[in-house]
């Protein structure tokens, strides 16, 4: 029976020729039984986020808090232009203080869980010697050690990384398989780095687009009002109040978008900065394993191997016992 591939979510994986391996007829790319089994408890593919990444509710709910009383706040303050900027024009400037916080928080939230992150970058998280190395049995052992190692959680970016390659290590104790597998990695990571910034340009589009609704609902209000003032023209009383409604309008107008844009710059320029952090950190993950995983992965030796090692060994002995001198005597 095919199973979900955890790369293409086709149903098309089918035993390799490797025990513990399946292979995807529809992409071509290979996974480990236990991806598979766990894709299947779960219902859905098996896709982790990018690091960083965390949920997108708790910053929602802490915009909201925020909002509410950043408000509340303003209200009690003496008036001036601020407070008219934001607390008389409108419904607009509500939802662009919210979604400005949402996404301001979410990148945050990023950037605290990149810093966290990158410092394990700078431990071995292995702790064992090179000429040691790491064989199939021992890559088991780290591989269940490795959040505690790292101070991190399990679903850390260096930790998933390493725990995958391992894992492929103890079901294939191949070094250019691992290899082969951690070029395959650091690509995806890329592209997930990439895909997870998805909402934070949404709000940097959305921000902009709120200030241009506020425009139309400003200027359709002092179109409204223009025309008000052509019908109360006889009476200077009701042409003074229709040219004050006409002046609101352009307010609401000019305003929403000026709010609209100072923010929308406040986002970009942070999201972009937290953005090439996350991809440097790729980099630095690609390093780690470079540098403290592969030198130290030890292939078990095949039989062929093992008997020439004994061949190699007993003919040294021999060698030794035929020169002169040698055997002892």
């Amino acid at each position: 029976m095919h199973k979900p591939c955890p790369h293409c979510d086709e149903d098309a994986l089918e035993a390799a020729d490797e025990p513990g391996v399946l292979r995807c007829t529809a992409c071509g790319r290979s996974c480990l039984v236990a991806d598979a089994a766990g894709e299947a408890r779960s219902g859905r593919p098996n896709a982790r986020r990018a690091p960083g990444e965390g949920a997108d509710w708790p910053p929602a709910v802490g915009a909201l808090g925020f909002t509410a009383l950043f408000y509340v706040v303003l209200s009690a303050l003496p008036s001036g232009r601020i407070g008219e900027l934001f607390l008389e024009r409108g419904l607009v400037p509500v939802v662009i203080t919210a979604v400005s916080s949402w996404a301001l928080l979410l990148i945050g939230a990023r950037w605290q869980r990149l810093r966290r992150e990158a410092r394990a970058l700078d431990t071995d998280l292995f702790a064992v010697e090179s000429h040691a190395g790491i064989d199939a049995e021992r890559a088991g052992r780290l591989r269940r050690e490795l959040a505690d190692r790292a101070g991190a959680s399990a679903d850390s970016f260096l930790v998933a990384r390493l725990e995958r390659a391992l894992r492929q290590f103890e079901v294939r104790p191949r070094v250019d398989a691992v290899v082969d597998f951690l070029a395959a990695e650091s690509a995806a990571d890329e592209g997930r780095v990439d895909a997870s910034y998805a909402l934070v340009r949404v709000f940097v589009w959305a921000v902009p687009t709120l200030g241009f609704i506020g425009t139309v609902i400003g200027l359709g209000a002092a179109v409204g009002g223009f025309s008000e003032s052509l019908d109360a023209a006889a009476s200077l009383e009701g042409l003074k109040s229709s040219i004050g409604s006409v002046t609101g309008g352009l307010g609401v107008a000019f305003d929403t978008t000026l709010l609209a844009l100072v923010l929308s710059v406040v986002i970009m320029f942070p999201a972009s900065a937290v953005q090439r952090l996350e991809e440097g950190l790729v980099g630095a993950v690609d390093d780690y394993c470079a540098e403290w995983l592969v030198p130290r992965l030890r292939e078990r030796a095949s039989g062929g191997d093992a008997a020439i090692a004994e061949l190699a060994r007993r003919l040294a002995d021999h060698l030794g016992e035929a020169r002169p001198g040698g055997g002892g005597g």
